[in-house]
């Protein structure tokens, strides 16, 4: 990534990873990413506003090198992970002067992540401002909006808030600015559902109170410069909203095809009610269980139900099903039905291992349909009454969105 200007005096010194395939050894990233570092000049003082992974350390000095800077005063850590803050140590040695400042839940994690002293960082709270001499800094603290440790900072004069992991995108560009393009709101959609979805009702509020600031443009520390906030605050507004649409999604999984054979009946009927189905089959290719859960977290910013179909594997459900079970339990989607299908041997405990699985989510748990080997007419039946009810049951929900 090359140096770019925000406005004047305002720097993205950050680094591209056009490579990066996967995040948090998690999240597919088709479109790669971006760790954004922003450079502030002042009058009086320079700021750099977080570092960047230390895989990419040498674009950061280098992009550093070529601003022509000579001095940073201040390197401010809006967040400890260390694709923020792991090239912490090659600023400091190339820029010794300059005084690490963060948040008291960032010293402490940086002293856990990094080894950083906590004599080294300079703690700000809740309004605190810097002055760089016509520019000032004020911080605001967004506590899980990802860690426990996530603050802003907004850049007063010229309206620019630094939004450290809020309102970011993995979407690897040498462009600035976000554009309308459908790759970029897909992926500022896929990063909410993996890192913010868990603490929606806390989004919820920060996105209220920035939508109250009015910046000007938002600066994420991944992906492009929202130079329309309205672009990204009217997505996460719907986002962490309660609504949901008539979507159902299906992560399944078949060995035999008895499960598949149920699959396509429940998509077929759902579909003849009106119901939008996506389904994810997690098994189909070597790399289908990571990229395929990926696309179901995202299916669950909307889906008004998850219905999860596995085969019996040692009478618990398929561990690819399981696997996805326990993300969708981890990331607390708004999601309002749930319901179990699929086929065993002889015996099965696949529902009841489900239910263990999922004890975070608040969703109706619908009465499960399982076969006995290849399903029957009679298991067709009821796979049909099965649909009927889930249809009716979403179409009857006061807060569907169009």
């Amino acid at each position: 990534m090359p140096v770019m200007n925000i406005c004047e005096n305002v720097l993205q010194v950050g680094a591209n990873d056009p490579d990066r395939v996967l995040f948090d050894s998690l999240m597919p990233t088709p479109h790669g990413t971006t760790y954004n570092a922003y450079l502030v000049i002042g009058k009086e003082k320079t700021a750099l506003i977080d570092a960047v992974d230390p895989a990419k350390k040498s674009t950061l000095l280098r992009n550093l090198k070529e601003t022509g800077i000579k001095k940073i005063d201040y390197l401010i850590n809006l967040h400890t992970e260390q694709d923020h803050s792991g090239s912490n140590p090659d600023v400091l040695r190339r820029f010794p002067m300059a005084q690490i400042v963060g948040s008291a839940k960032i010293q402490e994690m940086l002293h856990t992540h990094l080894h950083i002293e906590p004599e080294k960082v300079k703690v700000v709270e809740e309004g605190d401002s810097l002055d760089l001499g016509g520019r000032t800094l004020k911080f605001t603290m967004i506590p899980f909006a990802h860690w426990p440790d996530n603050m802003m900072v907004h850049l007063v004069e010229e309206n620019i808030l630094f939004s450290s992991d809020l309102f970011g995108s993995h979407f690897s560009t040498d462009k600035a600015f976000s554009t309308a393009s459908s790759e970029q709101r897909y992926t500022a959609k896929t990063y909410y559902a993996e890192i913010m979805m868990p603490f929606s009702q806390k989004i919820a509020s920060y996105t209220k109170r920035v939508r109250e600031m009015g910046p000007r443009m938002i600066a994420p520390a991944h992906g492009p410069v929202w130079y329309d906030p309205d672009m990204i605050l009217r997505r996460y507004e719907r986002w962490t909203s309660k609504g949901v649409k008539k979507m159902v999604t299906i992560p399944y999984i078949s060995m035999h095809d008895s499960t598949r054979v149920m699959v396509e009946r429940l998509a077929i009927k759902l579909s003849q009610k009106g119901l939008s189905i996506i389904c994810r089959d997690l098994g189909h290719e070597l790399d289908s269980l990571t990229v395929e859960t990926g696309h179901f977290i995202t299916d669950l910013v909307d889906a008004a139900a998850m219905v999860f179909a596995t085969p019996t594997v040692l009478t618990g459900p398929h561990p690819n099903i399981a696997y996805a079970a326990m993300i969708a339990n981890a990331i607390r989607p708004q999601t309002r039905f749930m319901g179990v299908v699929g086929s065993y041997g002889w015996s099965s405990q696949a529902v009841k291992t489900l239910d263990l699985l999922t004890p975070n989510l608040k969703a109706q748990r619908l009465e499960p349909v399982q076969a006995k080997g290849l399903p029957t007419e009679d298991d067709l039946k009821r796979l049909d009454v099965f649909a009927d009810d889930l249809a009716d049951k979403i179409i009857r929900l006061p807060d569907l969105i169009s």
